[in-house]
């Protein structure tokens, strides 16, 4: 007898993506260049919109914080890396059991948090005042800027990204700071690479 198989439920969601890494100057896995080392890697993702299945995910914080496995550019999205995923504690029952699977499953393919260490539901505060954006945590913290381009106003911008799939409006930032410590990791950098973009990811699985 054949198993039954269980039926593809459709995810979307969109939203803002602030990523903070290891990288002094620009992280050159943007440019398709190899590190000496692997980099690591604080992203926060604000879902504006979203549904997995019948189940509204809009509102949701979520953050992942990541050790990659490679230091070469081309294996950032085949490989990806390993870390904790944080979720807002204010999620609810419904949310949870839609979106615990899908970090762990890997679903979304494009995020390169391949290998979940752990889910914690936290306290996840994010404010932004003018161009500045501060994460806060229990494990951690995030505080960048956008870089101003020629006219001292608007940010400079990444264009026709490797990471083009699902993030556009690539903004380049400064990390004043970010730390964390969690899973046997314990960071703390300055002045690093940043980037503020919008991200629209959507698709089906039956790994939920």
């Amino acid at each position: 007898m054949s198993k039954e198989v269980k039926e593809r439920i459709s995810w979307s969601m969109k939203g803002v993506w602030h990523e903070a890494c290891a990288a002094e100057g620009h992280c050159s896995f943007y440019f398709g260049r190899d590190r000496e080392t692997p980099c690591k890697s604080f992203q926060l993702y604000q879902i504006d919109e979203g549904k997995i299945g019948d189940v509204d995910i809009a509102g949701v914080l979520a953050i992942h914080v990541i050790d990659l496995y490679s230091n070469k550019a081309a294996d950032v999205l085949t490989k990806g890396g390993e870390g904790g995923v944080y979720l807002s504690d204010k999620t609810t029952e419904e949310q949870k059991r839609y979106l615990e699977p899908f970090f762990n499953n890997r679903i979304p393919g494009g995020m390169i948090l391949s290998k979940v260490l752990g889910i914690k539901y936290v306290d996840i505060n994010f404010n932004r005042e003018g161009n500045t954006f501060h994460v806060t945590m229990p494990y951690g913290e995030m505080k960048l800027s956008y870089t101003p381009g020629l006219d001292g106003k608007n940010p400079q911008r990444l264009e026709n990204s490797i990471f083009g799939m699902y993030l556009s409006d690539l903004k380049i930032c400064n990390t004043h700071f970010w730390k964390y410590n969690d899973f046997g990791r314990n960071w703390d950098f300055k002045n690093r690479s940043g980037v503020v973009a919008n991200f629209d990811m959507k698709g089906k699985s039956r790994n939920f």
